[in-house]
């Protein structure tokens, strides 16, 4: 039997070879919608743009993503990153190590979907007026505007969140407060295709009521456990890898201000990508464009008929986060892991230097499915082994702190008790409740 790699998973890989599947799906599909929606947003910038050698880049940056999606199309091999930037010699060995003479189509759907968004950003980094560019912004502060009514619902719960109180209530506010930030994941930019706006509203429901019934499809529940962890936190450090920018990472803000309010923690790291990623993911300058984007009075829709109490609650909120940041109890920075397209089983390996940081983590937050799979290897685990083990030997054994809270968007599945795949297939289709995004797992690694 050869020897796990990365395009080698200790169980069969989902790739876009798999006709029919969910893997293939995104190549086939989903992939050059994105990269649609990438062209309509840069040829909008472009008309705009009174610079004539921005233009001529442009131009020719357009005409680049359609050979890329040509390329796809046509599952050519996949080619060394051409650019200068820190990590291209680590993609390049990446891809002579264990991806020599694969194609779009034959390699590991985990790696492929990475490599498509290097590629992307390899376009724009080869420039000299595009290479800050992030062809995602606009998609990213529309769909943040879309949600206005949960942002102003959860700034105004905030002073009573947050206010003293005993540990029962405390407790209560925790399970209220994960579930709001595992169900903040629906808004998953990349994954928008395959939702409605009417069913991503219905995910960011904060009401009581409608979490009680969205806790019904939590198919893997260390809610409990994982109060276990964070009531015992006395000014501890709390890490989060996070995923999407917007509502999801305003609500990740939400949670991380309750901990920092009621003591469990003293400092949070926010995790991010490098480099525009996966459509919504966060980089470090979305943090202070959703800032700026809750104090200015005019970005919702509908601001005019905001009460005064609405904006005040927003802004109260808004400049207490500024002030973490000022005072370094909120650390936003970044890694170029994050943006490879490697399982995190490679973490030690590939970034000693982060490894032994996280290490240093009272509790490591995995947010999103991206995450998700990167933690499991991305492959066909028969559904009840445990997450512990799906993580790896490193992480499984070195961290007793991962939690990871996501919301169902790929056929990678852990952790279910055993009869329960049967039970949901009597009434749902596989593909509903591994990858609608409507079912979701919360699990934590030093469960028994």
């Amino acid at each position: 039997m050869a020897a796990i790699s990365p395009n080698n998973p200790p169980f069969p890989a989902y790739r876009g070879s798999d006709k029919g599947s969910f893997a293939w799906d995104s190549t086939v599909r989903r992939w050059p919608i994105i990269l649609d929606n990438v062209i309509i947003d840069l040829e909008k910038a472009v008309e705009k743009s009174t610079d004539e050698a921005a233009r001529k880049e442009g131009k020719a940056i357009l005409n680049a993503i359609v050979d890329l999606k040509n390329e796809m199309a046509a599952d050519k091999a996949l080619r060394p990153i051409a650019d200068k930037e820190d990590d291209t010699a680590d993609w390049n060995r990446h891809l002579a190590n264990y991806f020599s003479g694969t194609t779009w189509f034959s390699g590991t759907w985990l790696f492929i979907e990475c490599y498509m968004y290097r590629r992307l950003h390899e376009l724009f980094r080869n420039t000299t007026c595009w290479r800050q560019y992030d062809p995602f912004n606009e998609q990213k502060l529309s769909t943040f505007k879309g949600s206005h009514n949960s942002v102003f619902d959860l700034a105004r719960k905030m002073p009573t969140l947050i206010q003293p109180m005993t540990e029962e209530q405390q407790e209560i506010v925790y399970d209220e407060l994960i579930q709001i930030c595992l169900w903040g994941n629906a808004t998953d930019l990349s994954l928008l295709t395959n939702m409605t706006e009417e069913d991503i509203k219905k995910l960011q429901a904060i009401e009581k009521d409608k979490l009680a019934e969205q806790k019904k499809r939590i198919l893997v529940d260390d809610i409990e456990k994982l109060w276990e962890k964070i009531k015992s936190l006395k000014g501890g450090r709390v890490d989060f890898i996070l995923d999407n920018s917007g509502f999801e990472v305003y609500v990740d803000l939400v949670l991380a201000d309750w901990l920092l309010q009621s003591g469990k923690a003293s400092k949070v790291v926010f995790n991010c990508k490098t480099i525009p990623w996966f459509v919504s993911d966060v980089m470090p300058k979305d943090l202070p464009i959703l800032f700026d984007s809750c104090l200015d009075r005019k970005f919702f829709p509908g601001h005019e008929n905001r009460s005064e109490e609405d904006f005040e609650a927003l802004e109260t909120l808004t400049k207490r986060w500024k002030s973490y940041v000022d005072d370094g109890k909120l650390i936003v920075r970044e890694h170029k892991f994050w943006c490879y397209g490697l399982p995190y089983w490679y973490l030690k390996s590939e970034a000693p230097e982060l490894f032994d940081e996280l290490r240093q983590s009272d509790l490591l937050i995995f947010k999103g499915d991206l995450n998700f799979r990167k933690l499991l290897f991305d492959c066909d685990w028969p559904v009840t082994t445990p997450f512990k083990t799906a993580i790896g030997k490193e992480m499984g054994t070195e961290f007793t702190n991962i939690v990871s809270l996501r919301t169902n968007k790929a056929d990678t599945i852990v952790g279910l008790r055993a009869g329960l795949k049967e039970e949901l297939e009597k009434t749902v289709t596989p593909l509903e409740w591994r990858c609608s995004g409507k079912y979701a797992v919360v699990q934590y690694n030093s469960c028994p």
